[in-house]
């Protein structure tokens, strides 16, 4: 490595850590006042799951953060250069826009392979980690989980309503229970249901009153009855059984999935298959950034802060916001959802060619 490529990498690399933590800074942010309330208005949770939680967040923000913090750097590093005419001394010295690029190319390259790392490996297992906080949280007082006026559904296969509750004691319940195996569904709507813990073994017990049971069996048939006393118990500790979701799953474990017969269903075969290449699009973030931002930045010779860091959230915001509705399409089968996971990057590669063209007739 020469002294000029030490000389702009040193300071693409410093712009970029200070961007990656201010955004990173404002993602976290985001998902803490989402998630704070469950956490510890509905959950009770102590400080240190809170502090737990922020650290699983982290992966995710780093997703984001650090394409959209080294686009900013590229801008920002390049912009001067080219305002300060530093750009067109080089280009006289022999040196190609290309190799002037090569600074940002190799930094951005390192950076999608770590990107890479994250979405594979760190990034699912902190979602699931995630979750499992959400339940070591709930395990504290499981009641806590017993909310009044919104929908309960952190228990498998199953939803709950309250109307009304006054301490261990509910005025209203509607449990709603789906059989996957048999397939038949259940309604259940106890009049009035008293509350109790049973800590060591890690079972809410229910004593429903004058409850109406509906059953539905898979053809069709229903029968109904009630019945003025009867119990009803949740395992708490085997809440949230790991959802069947590909964001929760590393590579290797979604390649295992997609490999044993009847674990997926035909929509979720779609979801896993494509998760693959749609970590892989993401990835790639910081390249096309690097591609792209090197000519944006000498044409616009943009030197001041402000602007060149609102221009870099702009583009990634576009570039980001483009994959997303790309990632709506994974729902259908074919090549389809393949073809337009990789389009945002395809687009934005044309984009740098036409601006790299137009930088090379300026300094």
């Amino acid at each position: 490595m020469t002294i000029l490529d030490r000389y702009i990498a040193r300071q693409i690399l410093l712009v970029t850590a200070i961007g990656v933590m201010a955004l990173s800074a404002l993602l976290l942010l985001g998902n803490l006042f989402k998630e704070l309330r469950p956490l510890l208005l509905d959950s009770g949770a102590p400080a240190s799951v809170v502090v737990e939680f922020i650290f699983q967040v982290i992966p995710f923000s780093l997703m984001f953060s650090i394409p959209w913090g080294f686009l900013t750097a590229v801008l920002l590093v390049y912009g001067r250069l080219a305002a300060d005419n530093e750009l067109t001394s080089m280009r006289m010295a022999g040196l190609s826009l290309i190799r002037l690029s090569m600074p940002a190319l190799v930094i951005g390259c390192l950076l999608s392979g770590f990107c890479y790392w994250v979405n594979i490996e760190i990034a699912p297992k902190a979602k699931q980690a995630i979750t499992e906080l959400i339940v070591k949280a709930a395990s504290i007082d499981p009641k806590s989980l017993l909310r009044e006026g919104q929908p309960i559904t952190k228990f498998d296969d199953q939803e709950i309503y309250i109307d009304r509750r006054r301490g261990d004691t509910i005025f209203g319940m509607h449990i709603y229970q789906n059989d996957p195996v048999t397939g038949e569904t259940k309604a259940m709507h106890a009049e009035k249901v008293d509350v109790s813990f049973d800590e060591p073994a890690g079972i809410l017990h229910f004593d429903l009153h004058n409850t109406f049971i509906d059953i539905t069996q898979p053809d069709g048939k229903q029968r109904s009855m009630i019945v003025e006393r009867m119990p009803w118990r949740l395992q708490v500790r085997k809440i949230h059984a790991r959802k069947i979701r590909a964001n929760r799953f590393t590579n290797d474990e979604i390649g295992q999935a997609l490999a044993t017969p009847g674990y997926l269903n035909d929509e979720q075969k779609i979801e896993f298959a494509t998760e693959l290449p749609r970590r892989a699009s993401f990835s790639i973030a910081c390249i096309v950034f690097a591609l792209m931002g090197v000519p944006l930045a000498i044409n616009a010779r943009r030197r001041d802060t402000s602007a060149g860091f609102v221009l870099g959230i702009l583009i990634a915001a576009l570039y980001f916001v483009a994959l997303v509705f790309a990632d709506l399409s994974r729902k259908t089968a074919g090549p389809t959802p393949y073809i337009l996971l990789w389009m945002p990057n395809v687009a934005s590669i044309v984009v740098a060619w036409f601006l790299h063209k137009k930088a090379l007739t300026r300094g």
